[in-house]
């Protein structure tokens, strides 16, 4: 039985490096119409939630504007540039990011709650 090939457009990699946070070509074309960010982590489950937010909801007052993060994206590749971001996920997870180097990490797309999860037990 012959199985085919078929690219998942829904799963890619996210590194973090010690001042910000990188999704790949296939993560950021699920977040390229995103206007704003929201991120959460969940010590217990090891993830990490990546909330894509369009215009009109992020501008509704319904989160405070200090939750709010500017995701740029380019072509190849989508950043979350704070350290205090960065800071955040270290103090949460324990981790300790090479100076010189990332941490990468799986990371999928959720359509229909419009997150990116990030599992950091399932470091590369």
């Amino acid at each position: 039985m012959l199985e085919f090939y078929e690219n998942d457009k829904f799963t890619g990699y996210v590194s973090i490096y010690t001042s910000y946070l990188l999704l790949n070509k296939s993560l950021i074309n699920c977040f390229n119409d995103a206007y704003r960010v929201r991120l959460a982590c969940d010590k217990e489950k090891n993830e990490i939630y990546l909330f894509k937010l369009d215009k009109d909801e992020a501008l509704s007052g319904v989160y405070p504007e200090s939750s709010l993060l500017k995701l740029h994206i380019t072509k190849t590749y989508g950043r979350i540039s704070q350290r205090s971001v960065i800071e955040f996920i270290e103090k949460t997870f324990s981790l300790n990011i090479p100076k010189d180097g990332f941490i990468k990490y799986n990371g999928k797309y959720y359509e229909d709650k419009k997150l990116i999860i990030i599992k950091i037990e399932e470091g590369l």
